[in-house]
C-alpha cells in the first residue's frame, strides 16, 4: 500500500515524462487510490485555447499497486473511476 504523498510523487514524475510541460489541475481520493487531471503549463501561461492540451485523460494510481492507470476522455471521471473500483472488486472475488 502507497501513502498519499508516494501517489503524489509517482504522478509529478508520470507528467515530467509525457513529453509536454504539464501541471495538475485537480486530484483527489477515491476508494482504490488517487486520481489526477492535469494541463499543458503553456496554456495557464498564455491563455491561449490553442496551447491546451487535447485528449489528455486523467491518471489514477492504485493505492495497493501503486501502479498508474491511464483513463479515457469520452465519460465522466466519476464513470472511469467507477468503472475501476467495480473492476477491481470483482477481480478480488475470484
Amino acid at each position: 500500500m502507497i501513502t498519499f504523498d508516494e501517489a503524489v510523487k509517482k504522478a509529478n514524475d508520470y507528467l515530467e515524462n509525457i513529453g509536454i510541460p504539464a501541471v495538475m489541475t485537480l486530484q483527489g481520493r477515491f476508494s482504490e487510490g488517487w486520481f489526477f487531471c492535469f494541463q499543458s503549463r503553456k496554456y495557464f501561461e498564455t491563455g491561449n485555447f490553442s496551447d491546451q492540451l487535447t485528449g489528455n485523460a486523467p491518471f489514477i494510481i492504485d493505492k495497493d499497486s501503486g501502479d498508474i492507470h491511464t483513463l479515457g476522455t469520452a465519460y465522466p471521471l466519476e464513470k472511469y473511476l467507477k468503472d475501476y473500483e467495480d473492476g477491481k472488486n470483482n477481480n478480488n472475488l475470484l
